[in-house]
């Protein structure tokens, strides 16, 4: 595949099907999750605690408003209104081709509410069957589906040799969670050991949107104005991942927050050194050595969809630092119209620019295996 011919998707999309979740039951009884057909809800997942997962239907309702009753009750179909390629990797190839997409990096979707578990022995257990299961997945289609892992960050130990195994059954990278417990945030030396080992596994850490260990980033719950105001919650976490000294202690980490969008960031990152000069950042803060914009630029990459602020903001992010994705098969996703909304996106952008957000930053990310 010639570099000419390439596009891909830095943020996509498995559901799970309820197989994912098979043989929990016989080790955790009643406590495993499962999926369940819910009165109100329909298709979810049961936690076994008493609380209950995504309604599987909102990942199917593509280009579709969540927030519209209809669509709501509509998606209490769950996978009935799934597209052939959504839970069929090799009819998958086909949407590839519809979307003008060559390869997709995977998220999860349903396991997303996962990371809220209180049993780190449950939540272990079911990353880690995930991890076989989207293994199985993307290798019925070689060299086109390339997964990301799942892990907990409770029990350390346990997550560093849940990342030896991903790593040896090739998956990408990790997804860990976007936000931390309140009352340990990653700058706690208590993570020392996974970041010690990712740095060394070179595995690129995730940060899904909505993922955490507590709902909402661990802001205020602000109704439908979570979804505007989510990247408050993962410029707290790149805030504290700076100032906190992780990046600075392990530089060859590299997060990335996703579907976070980009537009924000070059204030962000402004305000971030304005503090680190005027505010006494570094007098308090000496086992910094660089401005924290430029950690950013080292150590954070980020993906966009239909961000066009992102586009004409690009050399303020780090124009090597933005990755495209198309969230297939998301209702705000971009499917069947990625090249229109990329073609629109980059107009009068260089060729340059438009091929590194869209191909090569993710290939080099990731070590994806495409002549680029």
């Amino acid at each position: 595949m010639t570099a000419q011919t390439l596009c891909i998707s830095a943020d996509s999309h498995v559901v799970e099907p309820p197989e994912v979740y098979a043989g929990l039951d016989k080790r955790f009884g009643d406590k495993a999750p499962r999926m369940i057909e819910h009165p109100e809800k329909g298709l979810v997942t049961d936690h076994g605690d008493g609380t209950f997962g995504y309604t599987v239907g909102v990942f199917h309702v593509l280009g579709e408003d969540w927030g519209d009753p209809a669509v709501r009750e509509r998606a209490k179909l769950g996978f009935k209104l799934a597209r052939p390629g959504v839970l069929n990797p090799v009819e998958r190839m086909k949407d590839q081709a519809i979307d003008g997409v060559d390869a997709e990096v995977l998220y999860p979707s349903v396991l997303f509410s996962i990371y809220q578990l209180k049993d780190v022995a449950i939540k272990a257990a079911t990353m880690a069957n995930y991890n076989d299961w989207i293994h199985n997945y993307a290798s019925q289609t070689p060299g086109r589906l390339f997964p990301l892992g799942l892990t907990q960050l409770e029990d350390i130990d346990v997550a560093i040799a849940e990342m030896e195994r991903v790593r040896n059954l090739g998956l990408v990278g990790l997804c860990i969670p976007a936000t931390p417990p309140p009352d340990k945030p990653y700058s706690d030396p208590f993570y020392d050991k996974f970041w010690a080992a990712a740095q060394e596994y070179n595995l690129p850490l995730a940060m899904h949107i909505f993922t955490g260990a507590t709902s909402n980033h661990d802001l205020p719950n602000w109704g439908v104005h979570n979804y505007t105001l989510a990247h408050v919650g993962i410029a707290r976490v790149i805030l504290d991942l700076v100032w906190g000294g992780t990046v600075e202690k392990f530089p060859g980490l590299r997060f990335i927050p996703t579907e976070f969008d980009a537009g924000w960031i070059p204030h962000f990152n402004q305000r971030n050194d304005w503090n680190f000069a005027r505010e006494g950042g570094l007098r308090q803060n000496k086992h910094l050595s660089m401005l924290p914009s430029e950690y950013w630029k080292r150590n954070f990459r980020v993906t966009i969809e239909d961000d066009e602020m992102s586009i004409r903001c690009r050399d303020l992010i780090g124009t090597e630092n933005i990755m495209w994705g198309n969230d297939y098969p998301h209702h705000d996703g971009l499917f069947p119209e990625s090249q229109q909304t990329i073609d629109k996106m980059f107009q009068g952008v260089p060729a340059e620019d438009r091929y590194k957000i869209t191909v090569s930053n993710a290939c080099k990310l990731y070590n994806l295996p495409f002549e680029y």
